[in-house]
C-alpha cells in the first residue's frame, strides 16, 4: 500500500557461467569483486574490477552507467547479495555471482602467478 519494504528480486548466475557470458560481451558486462584490495590482489576473476563492499555508497560515482550489466561477487557470498539488493534499489542492472570459492575459470593475482610458475616446471 505505501511501498515500504519493496521486495527486490535478485538475479543470480553461476559464477563460472557469468565469466563465460562476460567473455562473449565484455563491452556490456562489468565484473566487480567486492572484496578488499588485499584479497583482490591475491586472486580474482580475470579482468574483474575491485570495488570493496565498504565503499558501496559511492558506487554511482565510479559506475554511473546504469545501462551496463554489473556482475558482483565476493569471497563471502552474503556480501554480493547485500550489494545487489542495494544497487537494485538504485535501478542498476546487477547480477549476483555468489562466492568466488566456486570459481574455476581464468584467474589473475599473486596466487594465480604462483600457480602458473608451478605449472611451467
Amino acid at each position: 500500500m505505501f511501498g515500504f519494504g519493496k521486495k527486490v528480486e535478485i538475479k543470480k548466475i553461476d559464477i563460472n557461467e557469468g565469466f563465460r557470458q562476460y567473455e562473449k560481451n565484455p563491452d556490456k558486462i562489468t565484473i566487480i569483486c567486492l572484496d578488499e584490495l588485499k584479497d583482490y590482489d591475491e586472486l580474482h576473476i580475470a579482468d574483474a574490477e575491485c570495488f570493496p563492499f565498504r565503499l558501496l555508497d559511492r558506487f554511482e560515482e565510479s559506475y554511473p552507467n546504469k545501462n551496463m550489466k554489473y556482475y558482483l561477487y565476493a569471497i563471502n557470498k552474503a556480501l554480493s547479495e547485500k550489494a545487489c539488493k542495494k544497487l537494485l534499489k538504485k535501478d542498476y542492472d546487477v547480477y549476483d555471482l555468489g562466492s568466488f570459492l566456486n570459481y574455476r575459470e581464468r584467474e589473475e593475482g599473486f596466487q594465480a602467478t604462483r600457480k602458473n610458475r608451478r605449472r611451467k616446471r
